[in-house]
């Protein structure tokens, strides 16, 4: 692929379905896609988020938007997450016990799988109003990143990560392990280098322009719950203990039980932790883009009102 040229304060309780990559995550990812689309499905793109606004950001709080269509809607999803009452379209808690087994046994009524498969169906099917297919549009750009972080794709009776609370760097309060990853590594690495989104992005994009992305979306799942274990989880130190497989999900009491007991752990996120987790970040925020940019090159070019060949990443 060529390169990319041009183009929370810690909270009572969270659900996993927490943000995944915060703004500039999920901008990056856009703006990553956006270098990658065929000029036609770049206008087709713009056509149907053009042509069918909506507020994008609302309570979500992100600010200094590129200047890109796709980025400016990458955190709509979140935004009206409560409203739409799916948050849990954006995770699927697989537990962290649990290595290659039948992913849907944990998708439960709905899941970040099944969510995909429906907001994609919808946008192939062009006999459907635009103002449906540029609401799963805004979805597809949201959820293609959202599987792509590791805890949208394990859970280990903490919710995500969002129940372990630990130090990162020299901040005061205690930061969720989940936020950490969604946006405190990124945030602190782009102050560091004084890159903005635009910039990082395009950083990412040369880095890992050559990797290969395949179309499946328990692929990706996988993928990132074999992260979240090794990576995420299995870089800790000291290390936090295995949930057994059929936990559940932690209630409000056994988060706040699992908070003070990660908490009394002092579990410090550092430099020695970050630099090996980085790379991960970055090469997940990329394969996203890229994963956007194939499927939608694939698919707004060549769909006709009468055809149901579209590709399928499920």
């Amino acid at each position: 692929m060529r390169s990319l040229l041009a183009v929370v304060a810690a909270l009572p309780f969270f659900s996993a379905s927490a943000f995944g990559w915060g703004c500039e995550g999920h901008e990056m990812v856009a703006l990553i896609a956006r270098a990658h689309l065929t000029p036609y499905a770049s206008a087709e793109v713009d056509r149907l988020l053009r042509g069918n606004p909506v507020e994008p950001a609302q309570d979500h709080n992100c600010k200094d938007h590129p200047d890109d269509l796709m980025a400016l809607y990458s955190t709509w999803a979140d935004a009206v997450k409560a409203a739409e009452k799916n948050g849990e379209w954006h995770y699927i808690d697989i537990p962290r016990a649990v290595r290659n087994e039948d992913a849907m046994k944990w998708c439960g009524s709905a899941c970040i799988v099944t969510a995909f498969g429906q907001q994609w169906a919808t946008l192939r099917d062009k006999r459907r109003p635009d103002t449906e297919r540029a609401k799963a549009l805004r979805y597809v750009v949201h959820l293609i990143g959202d599987v792509a972080m590791p805890l949208h794709a394990i859970d280990n009776h903490d919710q995500g990560g969002n129940c372990d609370e630990m130090k990162f760097y020299s901040d005061e309060m205690p930061q969720q392990l989940h936020g950490i990853w969604d946006y405190r590594i990124i945030q602190r690495e782009m102050g560091v280098k004084k890159q903005s989104t635009e910039q990082y992005a395009q950083s990412i994009d040369r880095e890992f322009h050559d990797a290969n992305v395949k179309l499946d979306v328990l692929s990706w799942v996988w993928e990132s719950h074999d992260l979240a274990i090794n990576t995420v989880y299995g870089l800790l130190n000291p290390p936090l203990p295995v949930a057994v497989a059929d936990a559940g999900q932690a209630s409000r009491e056994e988060c706040a039980a699992e908070r003070a007991s990660v908490a009394a752990m002092h579990v410090s996120i550092d430099d020695a932790y970050v630099n090996r987790v980085l790379p991960v970040i970055r090469k997940q925020i990329a394969l996203a883009g890229f994963r956007l940019a194939a499927l939608l090159n694939q698919l707004l070019p060549t769909l006709t009102p009468a055809s149901s060949a579209a590709p399928s990443p499920l």
